[in-house]
């Protein structure tokens, strides 16, 4: 049985180095490409590929959310994330989120066909040059200093997301919160670009999934 693999990075350039890298082995299929997160949690869903290669810098809705959402919408899919930085905080933010996989834009051919077969077969991968960026983070942890591993959303977020799934309205959560209606609407906008969700039962069932209620 080969190896499914769905590539998400809105440069076709790269997408078709990739699959033409990948494709290079008999035993590993491209089966789908997409531009974007939402094309690419669409492709998900209705393709489920055993491997979801995914850029962490995308417009309109980031690779980070579109992680955090695989892990519903496609949760048997392991995922790869191949991206240009090489800052240990979207590393540490990546792996927080359920990557399985960690390369840089600099790896070679090779390296991409391994951490595939590696994370299919239930393994993990982190680039070499960045896995020190993950021993210091695990060095803190072990002394009991705090994390710099940032959740999804802020602690205002937070509330204000609490607060819809428990039925608010707008209106009712600025006089909780004493801030102002307009406050809310800019907290519930920027928490529907980092989630990609639109209506607030979408919201409501986010919030449900990630324990905030």
């Amino acid at each position: 049985m080969k190896i499914r693999i769905l590539l998400i990075d809105d440069f076709p350039l790269l997408r078709e180095g990739f699959a033409a890298a990948l494709e290079m082995d008999p035993g590993l299929h491209v089966v789908g490409q997409a531009d974007g997160g939402d094309e690419g949690l669409r492709l998900a869903r209705e393709l489920e590929p055993d491997v979801i290669v995914l850029d962490l810098r995308m417009p309109e809705m980031g690779g980070m959310t579109v992680l955090e959402r695989l892990r519903t919408e496609a949760p048997t899919s392991k995922v790869l994330i191949v991206t240009a930085t090489e800052k240990a905080q979207p590393l540490l933010d990546a792996v927080a989120a359920g990557a399985n996989g960690y390369l840089t834009k600099r790896c070679t051919r090779e390296e991409l066909r391994q951490a595939v077969i590696t994370i299919h077969g239930g393994g993990s991968i982190i680039a070499p040059t960045l896995a020190g960026h993950l021993l210091k983070e695990y060095s803190r942890a072990s002394r009991g200093e705090q994390s710099n591993v940032r959740p999804l959303i802020g602690q205002r977020e937070h509330e204000v997301l609490r607060l819809v799934a428990g039925g608010s309205t707008d209106r009712e959560i600025a006089a909780m919160l004493y801030i102002s209606p307009r406050t809310v609407q800019n907290h519930l906008t920027r928490i529907r670009e980092k989630t990609g969700l639109r209506r607030r039962a979408e919201l409501t069932r986010w919030a449900m999934e990630h324990a905030l209620t």
